[in-house]
């Protein structure tokens, strides 16, 4: 019985479709290799998967990811913009916060303030999504960015009456020096204690 039922399933997978079957393992294995940081890899099971419409942004997401973990921002940035109007809201909400995320990153906070506001109107119970929001409003009201710094002055030229006095602090400080290293060996180590 248990046989009859995987045949069954397995047939009817084949007479379905097999590109969206196809598609999908592909992007698992794009994911996977993509997890142990194989990103070349990730890349090519990625470009591999057919240019079919429903795959398509997955694919287009998941390419921007290797991208932005490989340091290409302009490039995740650029795969990103690639998709137009994503088709599930899952989809368009990471997007928005991992563009957030990037732009954050680059200093853009307005721009990544935005992309946050798009992905808590998505899923508005996201403490990510929030605490980076909040963050980038800070960084706009100017509240981020820490102590100014400190205005550096030229060294003050010593006097000569100030090379005397360290010169003396250097002559009683190595007088000290070699006294203590001329030690009376005829006490005890029990008397030092």
């Amino acid at each position: 019985m248990r046989v009859i039922k995987f045949a069954l399933l397995l047939l009817s997978l084949v007479f379905v479709s097999c590109t969206e079957v196809t598609d999908g393992w592909g992007v698992l294995l794009g994911n996977a290799a993509f997890q142990r940081g194989e990103f070349q890899t990730s890349s090519l099971t990625y470009l591999q998967v057919s240019p079919d419409p429903s795959t398509r942004d997955v694919v287009l997401y998941n390419l921007g990811n290797v991208d932005n973990a490989l340091g290409e921002a302009n490039t995740a940035l650029a795969v990103w913009a690639g998709i137009k109007g994503p088709s599930s809201d899952e989809l368009e909400f990471r997007l928005a916060f991992n563009r957030g995320h990037l732009l954050y990153q680059r200093g853009q906070y307005e721009e990544a303030y935005n992309e946050f506001k798009v992905a808590l109107t998505l899923k508005p119970s996201n403490l990510s999504a929030k605490r980076n929001l909040e963050l980038s409003l800070l960084k706009i009201l100017g509240f981020g960015l820490g102590l100014s710094p400190r205005t550096t002055t030229a060294a003050p030229v010593p006097k000569d009456t100030d090379k005397a006095m360290l010169d003396y602090i250097n002559r009683l400080e190595g007088s000290r020096w070699k006294a203590n290293n001329q030690l009376d060996t005829s006490q005890s180590s029990s008397s030092d204690w």
